[in-house]
């Protein structure tokens, strides 16, 4: 929320890794061209409501949450 906020960027793909207890993440996006992207509102911040992490059945990992805008 605070990259998106002060350097203006939407984020589309991310990339997470868990090794030895540690969480290590690259993210990735382009700056925000509203006549593009259109974006309808801004995310404030992410609550624990609904939350689910689980590992898939293919080994994947899968993470869910609710956004508060």
């Amino acid at each position: 929320v605070f990259e998106m906020a002060t350097r203006r960027l939407l984020f589309s793909r991310f990339e997470v890794h868990i090794e030895d207890g540690r969480l290590r993440a690259t993210v990735r996006g382009e700056p925000v061209d509203v006549a593009r992207h259109q974006p309808a509102a801004e995310v404030k911040g992410v609550s624990f409501c609904e939350l689910k992490v689980a590992r898939r059945a293919d080994g994947r990992w899968l993470a869910q949450a609710v956004v508060d805008v």
